[in-house]
This record gives structure tokens, sequence and C-alpha cells, in this order.
């Protein structure tokens, strides 16, 4: 029996770029290279899973998972805002202008990328796990 399912999960490898400083950040795509989203309100295309750089005599070589939002099956680690104040379980996310994750602030244009699922929650500077969902739109956004 055949299959049109050609993956079971949204998560990719990608070799070409340094990703080591972004575990848990969200990512941009620009003619298929990956980079730090460096918008609050341009949704983000994925969330770097890992990413491991490796140097073998003068040969440097990249190992990197990115997860594409609203493609992951289960939670997943995500950088939560230097700015951000107490996240609670259930609480949703948005993304902030450096990559991270933040509070949805509830008003305003802002991009909604996730569903805290840590029990305890969590606070700024945290990896937390999150439920990523489809990047959507809440507020007024324009482009």
């Amino acid at each position: 029996m055949s299959s049109i399912l050609s993956r079971g999960n949204g998560i990719f490898v990608e070799t070409a770029t340094d990703l080591s400083a972004l575990i848990g950040s969200l990512v941009t795509f620009s003619a298929g290279v990956p980079a730090a989203s460096a918008s609050a309100t341009v949704p983000a295309v994925g969330i770097v899973l890992d990413a491991r750089k490796r140097t073998v005599g003068s040969t440097t070589t990249y190992d990197n998972s990115i997860g594409i939002l609203g493609g992951i099956l289960g939670a997943v680690r995500a950088k939560i805002s230097s700015t951000a104040t107490a996240i609670k379980f259930g609480d949703e996310l948005q993304q902030a202008a450096d990559g991270t994750l933040t509070n949805d602030a509830g008003s305003g244009a802002r991009v909604i990328v996730g569903v805290c699922a840590e029990l305890k929650g969590a606070v700024a500077g945290d990896l937390c796990d999150v439920i990523t969902v489809k990047p959507y739109a809440r507020g007024t956004i324009t482009s």
C-alpha cells in the first residue's frame, strides 16, 4: 500500500548555517537560509530544536534541527523573552522581535505561535515546553 505522507513530522535538518546560539528561538527563511526572526509582527516559519557546530581540523560543519511551526507533533523547548512576565501553563504566547516568545499582550498587533505546556510555568530567559501552532495574527498587522 502506498502513502502520500512523506514524513511524520515537520522537522527538518539544515547543515549550512551556524544556529548554535539560537536553540529554542524562532526563525524565518530567506532563499532557504534560516535566520533569527527579527519581528514581532511578521510570522516566523520555524523554531530551532537543536543545533551543533563541529570543527574537525579546518573543516566546520553544522547539524541543525528546525521544526516548522504548525507541523510539529508534541511540545518543544522554546526560549522565553528576557522581558516576559511570569507565564502560566496554558497561556498563549506571541513572538517577540528577537526570535523569543513572550506573553500574549492581549491587544495590539501581534503573532501568536504557541501555548505554554510547562506545568510549573516559565519566567524570562527560560527554555519552556511549548505546543506550537501555525502562526496567526491578532490585532491589526499591516505589511
